[in-house]
């Protein structure tokens, strides 16, 4: 069962206060919005991709698959942010209208610069769920860490999902927990399990 975060789910070490650990759960949060809008803008690249392939796609039946090597894709967003996605292979599926995606990388900025990392990543357009998968990686500019095997962004919905142990750190605080998933737009973190936060 999911279980929403509170306070007396958290184990308590030593540190700075109360004050302290709210400020490090909102860095967190904060951390967790940021990804989503990245995702977001990765939704908004498919206008690309879609014009890059359609002219190849009326030329192919619809079961041929095409494989792309060294993608790279870049978007602008708001306030002048921009991302950056680069994958060393994409398999691209006409029938489900999703991407394959291998050794990928993503750079969101300027300040704050988030360097995203994942072994592979899912992206279906029809569905609006991108899912990032194995050693996924995103490390902010302030030297903030979020680690988990799998991250899944349902943009339709509104919602970022960890479904594996994750660990966030930052050089003054730690906290794991088993599963989370994030409202993005209620800014809303539920965490799965015992949660334990050390600063």
């Amino acid at each position: 069962m999911w279980k929403k975060f509170r306070a007396g789910n958290v184990k308590r070490l030593p540190g700075q206060g109360q004050n302290f650990q709210q400020a490090r759960f909102f860095l967190f949060c904060a951390l967790l919005a940021l990804l989503a809008g990245t995702a977001i803008l990765l939704f908004g690249a498919s206008s690309y991709w879609r014009q890059q392939l359609g002219s190849l796609k009326s030329l192919l039946p619809a079961n041929v698959d095409m494989r792309l090597g060294r993608l790279t894709l870049s978007e602008a967003g708001d306030q002048g942010r921009t991302l950056v996605i680069e994958a060393d292979t994409a398999l691209y599926n006409q029938n489900e209208d999703s991407f394959l995606l291998e050794e990928v990388r993503a750079k969101v900025g300027p300040g704050p610069d988030y360097d995203i990392t994942a072994d592979a990543a899912r992206y279906d357009q029809a569905a609006q769920v991108i899912t990032l998968t194995g050693r996924v990686k995103i490390l902010e500019s302030g030297g903030g860490i979020l680690l988990s095997e799998r991250l899944i962004l349902k943009i339709a919905d509104g919602l970022l999902i960890s479904e594996s142990p994750f660990c966030y750190a930052d050089p003054e605080t730690d906290l794991e927990g088993s599963a989370f998933v994030y409202e993005i737009r209620d800014r809303r973190l539920t965490v799965e399990g015992p949660v334990e936060l050390s600063y």
